[in-house]
């Protein structure tokens, strides 16, 4: 057996943000099941406890926007070349790419470059749909394989890139919903605020959400609030922007963890675009999308994005089904005015509520760290392969070289 053969499989995982951090955490559950696979890399704590041996937080330095980015850029440049050096020194059997394009993509370049380098998987594709398709050549280019998590994302790489192997693999959402199938709203109005997981999220859309629930009760006092963090840092952040908005009347609990299903019981969610919309979709739960950013972000993001919509909901429905509150247009006033027509309107909440179930129904069923799992192990498999092969062959030519010096 040849020492490839006989070393441990290697998985070398980058997830740069918390969303990213869980789905690499799904993943590396599944691929732990073989017992003599080791994990390396850099994530957040999902990760971390799911089994990976971790040289860095990454999840810690997640930034919005190009003027985040701009700032910390030589500590981006800093974590890059300690990133890529580990890898070289480490000598995964495959790399695994978790969303995070602006790292990410950059990363896989670089390896790319590298002989006998390691197979590249991207898990969660970058919206190159949405904007620059032109990178969906350059992803062909240096990619394994590419693992998407929306159906329609399939059938676009084959248009655009027909090289790169593309599966459609679920979304990881259906493995954390627990179905209630007679799922009983609070018999008091109960509204979900969800400022998205990022700290810069959190600042931008928590003291836009606190103001909103106070206009709410002010001309509905039967309502209550939720609201989730999914770490005790987001906790302490949205508590500290809490304290300096005291709100008369407002009876609201931040709860630890993301449970999708005490969304169930909610009537409606104000929710930061980004993955919390789709969990409020398979909670079939009305909702309002919010979203800001810096003038500058958004500006360019106006220029080069080609969807009519922000919202994934809306994206995946091909029309607007969900109402969008985006920069100036995310005023507390102007959303308390929004949620109080849904409250106030059982029937139109409804009908917004079966349009979100059936877009929730493209998001596909169990499995989906199963069926990454799958295609990691094959990519392991046919790089090791792909190495015997080459060493084989380096020797036959050793062979016969060594063969023809004789007979001269």
């Amino acid at each position: 057996m040849s020492g490839i053969e006989e070393r441990e499989p290697r998985v070398y995982l980058v997830a740069g943000e918390a969303s990213g951090d869980r789905l690499a955490a799904d993943l590396l559950r599944e691929l732990k099941k073989n017992p003599r696979l080791r994990a390396f890399g850099v994530g957040g704590p999902m990760l971390k406890a799911a089994g990976q041996e971790q040289s860095l937080d990454l999840a810690k330095h997640a930034v919005v926007g190009l003027t985040d980015v701009l700032k910390n850029l030589p500590k981006f440049l800093k974590i890059f070349g300690e990133v890529k050096h580990e890898i070289a020194e480490l000598d995964p059997d495959v790399v695994v790419l978790v969303d995070y394009p602006g790292f990410n993509l950059r990363l896989a370049k670089a390896l790319h470059g590298e002989r006998n380098g390691p197979a590249l998987v991207y898990y969660v594709s970058p919206q190159v749909w949405a904007w620059k398709a032109g990178r969906a050549k350059t992803m062909e280019r240096i990619l394994e394989r590419l693992l998407v998590i929306f159906p329609f994302e399939v059938e676009w790489f084959a248009r655009h890139a027909p090289r790169l192997r593309t599966r459609w693999v679920g979304h990881p959402l259906a493995d954390r919903w627990i179905e209630q199938a007679h799922a009983q709203r609070d018999e008091i109005p109960c509204v979900a605020l969800l400022p998205g997981s990022r700290t810069k999220e959190i600042d931008r859309h928590w003291p836009i959400l606190l103001q909103t629930a106070q206009r709410i009760v002010q001309e509905e006092r039967n309502v209550r609030f939720i609201s989730m963090a999914a770490s005790h840092e987001t906790r302490q952040r949205m508590e500290e922007i809490w304290a300096k908005y005291p709100m008369s009347g407002v009876s609201l609990d931040i709860l630890s963890g993301q449970s999708l299903t005490q969304l169930t019981r909610c009537s409606m969610a104000i929710v930061a675009s980004g993955t919390a919309t789709l969990e409020c979709a398979m909670a079939g739960l009305p909702m309002l999308v919010v979203y800001q950013a810096s003038w500058l972000t958004y500006g360019l993001g106006r220029m080069l994005v080609k969807l009519p919509y922000l919202s994934m909901v809306n994206v995946l429905a091909g029309e607007k089904v969900v109402p969008e509150f985006l920069q100036g247009a995310a005023e507390p006033e102007r959303l308390a005015r929004a949620a109080l027509q849904i409250l106030r309107n059982p029937k139109g909440a409804e009908t917004m509520a079966v349009r979100i179930r059936e877009v929730a129904k493209k998001l596909g069923g169990p499995g989906a760290a199963v069926r990454a799992a799958e295609e990691v192990e094959d990519a392991i498999r046919t790089r090791r392969k792909s190495m015997i092969a080459a060493q084989k062959g380096i020797g036959d030519r050793e062979k016969g070289g060594g063969g023809g010096s004789e007979g001269a």
